[in-house]
This record gives structure tokens, sequence and C-alpha cells, in this order.
């Protein structure tokens, strides 16, 4: 209460922010509007799902059966500020759960619960003269799930059997599973698949059936010896609690020939430039690697075909080279639209392949405006506006390549509390061009299949001048050449060789800055940086979770130190440099917790020939802690290293940088209520963490460096709260935040140095972030 005194004396826009999340959060009330007044009407419908299992069965279940209800039964609540709105209620009949519950005992025997029992139950609440609210209780008992207990397969054709039996260990359905239609259809699905990637084009799931029994036979047959009828009452009580059920699959009966035919790929015909303006034409043929290339206008070279078409004539058909074929052209991004249209030769076992591929716009002028709420380098709070141009090119050199080109100006007003400058204090002019070439250049034949076919290659320029008023002039150089491929759910990126150059002309300020702290000397200087990079982005989205990973390592300077040369000497930076950083979501009803871990260092070799450079990565591959999307209680690059104590203004380090970086982030998401169709959302959070240097160097603290048996004392921690204005396309976030622990305050607060909620006034442990979108991109 003491510290909510304080936010409600010092700055009522925080308090409030707190006020609303905390009543939006424990608000319950819902209120009914526009019901049918005297009328009962669907307050509330509960399910309750009894028997064995687990809770998280049950619950799993439970989600599925209300899927099932009929929609007159379900009541939809609105969230507002502080309570819940009922719009539109339906009139209750005893008729819309009655068919409820047949669509629930047809869920419940898909799951392989053919014992289930379910009734339904009503009350009645009078509120009011004319409000009658009925609220349905459903309670259901699945009982014990039918299990397979022998699976064959029956076919009549005796290619297809040879080829589902060589298969049988991938089958979906196995002895044991549950007799659930969900299973069964997966299985139909693998054997359709298999049979069309072994040539059985036009076969489909309606020539499969399965057919079952729950009952054994056996069982039935008199005995009247006593032992056998005992044991035959124990195998009736054992299926009882048990019960099992067989399962047949067979092709029909009145199953077509065509169908069992195994297809041969016969001509190949590509029309790489097919529009309606084409009719009428006369196209010139040319054959390619077995292909007939129909071309009506000298559009595309043909050998931009030669390893993006899977099928070979005279090979047996196979659906895995139609999928393969479509995204490889789908990838090359010079067509907009694409049919791939297979026909069986009537009377045959040949079927022909035609390709028709209609062009994209050969050229896309791109042009936008956008603004950003920024803390740069040496600055205070800063807007920004930047105007892009993009040319884009879909089909360089007739040969499909990708030409991008983007030219930037931007500029940042407000004022900087460091440099003294009003108004305009950054200028920013860039211009970048990234040639994407479809597939790998060499081919890299020895590479497998599976990579080469989602690989492409990248090769990128960038030009950079950033004019940041009475500090410095930065111009930056820099080109690429590397790899991107993607395999399942993880993109791969290489990067091989990457040449960067930065040229820094300092300003008077930051001379004067500079000799008031001569760390900084060490930080603004000139550098080269010729690297290796590769790393990977993994993404996996499940039902209620979304699970990211990121992991980068490069180096600079280990093959290209090895050459001597003035210019080397004095500018190379040779380091090595890794990041880690796992996010995950999980999604609950109505409300996400998002999870976080970053970790990166990176080591400045001491081989480095320029001493300057030997102490701390370069200023552009450092680590910072602070701003909207980090440590939210602290403004950008204002935390750390470590737990030093200094100044923040022209006497110390206005901005803080370090070699090593450990951050944890915690945020619970909710719902909070809607303004005009947009949807306002509430979050808590808490951030955890620090940036550090690795290295000794002169006039470096020991308190700066990274130690082990120091890192409780080191790391910070931050709690808040904050709003989200979800706008559909993009997310406007406000969050308030406190420093909870703060291990490098400035000099004037050193005794409040590590002290939980320790500082005696908001100015000093509060910040407000303004930020775009959610973090850690969840």
């Amino acid at each position: 209460m003491q510290l909510f005194r304080q936010l409600s004396s010092k700055s009522p826009l925080p308090a409030l922010l707190i006020f609303l999340c905390v009543q939006t959060w424990t608000s319950c009330g819902v209120i009914p509007k526009k019901y049918p007044a005297g009328k009962p009407f669907v307050f509330k419908t509960t399910i309750k799902v009894e028997g064995s299992g687990t809770q998280d069965e049950k619950d799993a279940l439970k989600n599925k059966l209300k899927g099932q209800l009929d929609d007159s039964l379900r009541s939809r609540a609105v969230s507002k500020l502080f309570f819940s709105t009922l719009k539109h209620p339906p009139v209750f009949e005893t008729s819309y759960a009655t068919q409820s519950v047949d669509y629930m005992q047809a869920l419940l025997r898909s799951q392989g619960f053919f014992r289930g029992t379910i009734h339904f139950d009503t009350t009645l609440t009078q509120i009011g003269k004319d409000q009658k609210r009925v609220q349905v209780n459903f309670t259901v008992n699945p009982g014990t799930a039918f299990l397979l207990d022998t699976v064959r397969y029956q076919l009549s054709d005796s290619a297809l059997q040879r080829i589902t039996l060589q298969h049988s260990k991938d089958a979906k359905i196995v002895k044991g599973k549950p007799f659930a239609k969900g299973i069964i259809s997966d299985e139909f699905d693998r054997l359709v698949d298999l049979y069309r990637n072994n040539g059985y084009l036009r076969i489909t799931r309606d020539e499969l059936v399965g057919i079952w029994d729950t009952l054994d036979i056996a069982l039935l047959h008199p005995t009247a010896d006593p032992l056998e009828q005992l044991e035959l009452l124990s195998q009736i009580q054992t299926r009882r609690e048990t019960p099992t059920a067989k399962l047949d699959i067979r092709l029909r009966p009145d199953i077509e020939q065509t169908k069992l035919t195994a297809y041969k790929i016969g001509r190949i015909k590509i029309f790489p430039d097919f529009s309606a303006d084409t009719s009428g034409l006369t196209p010139m043929v040319t054959k390619k690697n077995g292909f007939d290339i129909y071309s009506y206008r000298p559009l595309f070279h043909p050998t931009i075909f030669n390893d993006k078409i899977h099928f070979t004539p005279g090979a047996l058909y196979d659906q895995r080279n139609y999928l393969k074929t479509l995204n490889q052209l789908n990838s090359m991004g010079a067509w907009r639209l694409i049919n791939l249209d297979v026909q069986a030769r009537k009377n045959t076992d040949t079927a022909d392949i035609t390709i028709k591929l209609t062009p994209a716009r050969k050229y896309a002028i791109v042009a936008n405006l956008e603004g950003s709420s920024n803390q740069s380098i040496l600055a205070g709070n800063l807007f920004g506006v930047a105007l892009n141009f993009g040319l884009q090119n879909h089909n360089l050199a007739k040969r499909s390549i990708q030409s991008i080109s983007n030219l930037r100006l931007g500029v940042e007003t407000g004022r900087d509390t460091v440099a003294d400058v009003n108004f305009i204090q950054t200028r920013q002019i860039s211009f970048s061009h990234n040639l994407v070439f479809p597939g790998l250049l060499p081919h890299f034949h020895s590479l497998p299949a599976e990579i080469r076919e989602n690989a492409r290659s990248i090769l990128a320029f960038n030009i950079t001048n950033t004019e940041r008023r009475e500090l410095f002039n930065l111009s930056s150089y820099s080109a690429a050449w590397g790899y991107d491929f993607r395999y399942r759910n993880t993109l791969f990126t290489f990067r091989l060789p990457s040449i960067e150059y930065n040229k820094i002309a300092r300003r008077a300020k930051l001379l004067q800055l500079i000799d008031s702290n001569a760390l900084l000397k060490n930080i603004f200087v000139d550098g080269l940086i010729v690297s290796a990079s590769a790393g990977f982005y993994y993404s996996k989205q499940r039902k209620n979770q979304i699970k990211n990973v990121r992991f980068n390592l490069e180096e600079s300077g280990l093959l290209s130190g090895i050459l001597r040369s003035p210019l080397l000497d004095e500018n190379l930076f040779r380091f090595v440099k890794m990041d880690l950083d796992l996010s995950t979501k999980y999604n609950f009803k109505k409300t996400a917790l998002a999870l976080r871990f970053f970790s990166g260092v990176g080591y400045a070799l001491d081989q480095t020939r320029n001493p300057v450079n030997r102490y701390n990565l370069p200023l552009y591959r450092q680590y910072f802690s602070g701003g909207p999307n980090s440590m939210r209680a602290w403004g950008l690059r204002k935390l750390g290293p470590g737990s030093s104590i200094q100044e923040f203004g022209n006497r110390g380090l206005p901005e803080r940088y370090g070699d090593l970086q450990l951050e944890g982030n915690i945020e619970f998401r909710f719902p909070c209520f809607s303004i005009a169709g947009m949807q306002v959302n509430g979050a808590l959070f808490t951030d955890i963490g620090n940036i550090w240097y690795i290295k000794k160097s002169p006039g470096r603290t020991p308190e700066e460096i990274f130690k082990l048996n120091r890192i409780g004392k080191d790391l910070a921690v931050g709690v808040g709260t904050g709003l989200r204005l979800d706008f559909t396309y993009f997310v406007i976030r406000l969050d308030y935040s406190i420093k909870a622990k703060d291990p490098s305050p400035s000099p004037a607060n050193r005794a409040y140095q590590n002290k939980w909620f320790g500082y005696p006034t908001l100015k000093d442990m509060d910040q407000f972030q303004l930020g775009i979108n959610y973090p850690f991109n969840l």
C-alpha cells in the first residue's frame, strides 16, 4: 500500500494503469443486455466430465465437447472495463440441449467411447421482474475407450498389398491405441499418400473402407465344459473392463481399374509466360532436359527450370515430386499464378505433366512513411521519421533473380540531453541492394537434395551515413555473400564472407566526453569487420503453445587476420560472438504467458594487432540493455555494466555497453476491454538481467567485469504493468515499470544499490516505455 500511495501521489498515470489492470483482472460480473424479457434465456452453459482418466485428459475432452454445443446454447460474454456483457442471449429451449447431447455422443463415438452417457439439468434464476436466467449443466461420463485389438490390411490388389506391408512400420494405427475416428482417418491419409508416391495417381480415400467389429464371436460359442465356461466368463468380464475392437482395411469391391494403375511420367510441357494475352499466339518450343518449353515471349531463360522440375519422363509418378515442384516454382517469386496439371492418358499407364505459369509484374515500386520513438546512442528521447523508397525486379537477367533496391531518408527530432541540441538530432541516408538467387551458387551437388531444393543465395550491399549533430558522423559500408535454406520448421542462415567498414568522425561534443572519460576512446573508433556467421531460427506452433529458438555464431579476423597490411593491422577487429534467444508463449482460454531467455557473449581476441581494439567488441557488435524490448524499468542503454556506479551525464558514461548479456523475461497477458472495436489488453511483467564486460581494461572497474560468484548482486530486476492497444495490423504498447533491484545506480543514489524497492521517490525508480507490437516476437 505504501508503494501504491507513492505511485498515486507522485505520478497518477502509472497508478491508473495498475488500478485498471488489477480491477479488470479481478472483475467477473456478467450483465445481460437486450435479453428476451419475461422468457428464460441461456445465461451460462457448463460441462462436467466424470469417470476415470487424468485431469488433463478430462480437460481436453471437455474442450472438444464445448465445440459440439448447439449454437443456441452458446453464451458469449464480451469483456468490458470492470465487467462483462452478454448481448442478445438466445431463448432457452429443451430441444437445443437434446440436440447438443446427440452432437456430443457423436464426438464420443469418434473418439472411441461407445458406452458413454450424457445427461443435463437446468437451473432457473429470476433477476428482477423480467430477467429469467437459465444455466444448462451437462454431465458426461465417457466410459472406457475401445482399444484396437487387431489391425489387418486385406487389399484385393496384390501390388498395393505388397506396398502396404512394406511400409506397415509407419502405420498410424497399432494394437492398443484407441479405436478413434481421428486415428483411423490419419491412417487412411497415410495410405493414400503412400500409394500416390508409388505411381497410383488416381487413388483417393473413397477407395478405402474400414470394417470393424467390437464383439469376439468365439465368446458366443456354447460349451459344456465347466472349466471352459469359467474361462469364457473371465474373458467377457475382461472385455467389459477393457473393450476392444478389430479393424480390417480393404479396397471397395467396385473400384475402377484406372484407380489401380501405377502411372509413369510421359511428356512434360512448361508454359513459362502463359496468360490471357497469349491465346491464339504460336509459341516457340525449346527442348531442355526432357522438358518441352513453350515460350510466347523471350521472358525466361530455359535453364532456370533445370533443378526446379522434379519429374523425369519414364519415371514412376510420385506425389512428393508434385509438391516439391509446386513449392520450388512458388519460392522463385517470378509468377503470380502456377497451374500444375497431371493428365492420365486414356487406356494407358502414362500421365502427362502440363505446367502453366503466369508471370508477375516484373517491377514493383514501394514507398512508405514510418515513424518511431527511440532512445539512441548518446541521446535523450527522440522521435524519428523515415521515408523509404523501394524498387523490386522479380526477374533479373531472365533467370528469376530477385533484385531489391531500397533508399531510406530519415531524421530524428527532440532534445538531446547530452549534446544539448534541439529539434533535428540525427540525419540518416542509406542505400541497400540485394540480389536473391533461386538455389545454391555454386550448386554444391554433394549436398543432400533436401538442402539444395530449399536454399537460396544472397548477395547484399549497404551504404549508410548517419550525422549525429555535435557528436559524430558515421559512415558504414558493408557487403556480404550468403545462403538461406529452410528445413522443416527451421531457417538456417550462412554469411561468408561479410565485410563491414565503419568510419567515424568525432565532433566537438564527443571529443569533450572522451577527454573526461578515456574509456569512450576505445568505443567510438573506426573499424573493419571481416566475418563469417552461421545461425538458425526454429519456430513451432502447437494448439496452445508457440516456441521460438534463435542462435547465431559470428567470427571476425580468424582467417582474415592472417593477412598483413597497414589497413588491416590498424582497423581489423578480431572477435568471436555467440547469441542464444529462447522464447515461448502459452495460450490459455483468455490469457497468455510469455517466457523468454537471452544470452549473448563476445570475446575480443588478444591477437588483435591494434591494442585499442583488444579490450571489447566493436561498438557495432556490443550488447546493451533497457528500453521497450529489454529491461523496461531502465531507459535504452542505461543499465550496467555489472554493479558499477558511474555518472550518466557529461562526466561519466551516458550510455552503457558490454560484451556479455544475460536476460530473462516473464509476461502475463490478459484482456481488459474494447473501445470502438479495438481490443485493449493488459500485462503484468518482470525483467531480470544485466550486461558485463569480459576483459580487464585500463580505467575499467572490477564491478563491470563478469564474475559468476557475483551474479546475484549484479542482476537487475524490474517489475511493471502495461496496456496493449491492438489495431489488428499492429499493436501500440504502453509499459510502466519500476526498478525492484538496481545494481548500477548513479553515484547520487549509491545508498539504494541492490535494495529491493529501495528508492524513496519515483523519479529515480520508474520508467515509461512506448513500444510497437509485442515484445520478444511473441
